[in-house]
């Protein structure tokens, strides 16, 4: 095997990871959709005014929510366009191999910011979960 062999496979390891993170990313996109829709369902059912306890509640939920959101689309948008480079990379494997490298590392980087938004978010809705904690304990 020579040298040019051992290269393109490393866009070859990388590329089952990319479509599994991004279905992971995927999942965590229709949990928060899911929880959205029944926040909203219990504003608008039980019309609670701004001044009661339980909607600052949920307006902290709202803007926990909606950060995760956000990082979830940008989590999605990087892992995507990875996965493009990725393919990208393998082309310039054969087709243009002095630009190959660079593309592939470009590609890992962007997973890899992904990966830390995504180790991010983690902790955003651990803080979401100590919320809901707080609520309990109270009772």
């Amino acid at each position: 095997m020579n040298n040019f062999d051992n290269l393109i496979l490393l866009p070859a390891i990388l590329f089952p990871a990319i479509p599994l993170m991004m279905a992971n990313f995927g999942n965590r996109y229709n949990s928060l959709s899911l929880l959205i829709r029944k926040i909203h369902d219990e504003l608008i059912n039980k019309n609670i005014s701004t001044n009661d306890k339980s909607a600052k509640r949920y307006l902290a939920q709202i803007k926990i929510l909606r950060q995760r959101l956000i990082l979830n689309r940008f989590m999605q948008t990087l892992s995507s366009l990875s996965f493009i480079i990725n393919l990208l990379s393998i082309f310039f494997a054969f087709k243009y191999p002095n630009l190959f490298i660079n593309t592939f590392l470009i590609a890992v980087f962007l997973f890899g910011v992904s990966i830390i938004i995504y180790i991010y978010e983690l902790q955003i809705a651990a803080k979401a979960l100590d919320k809901h904690l707080e609520d309990l304990e109270e009772l």
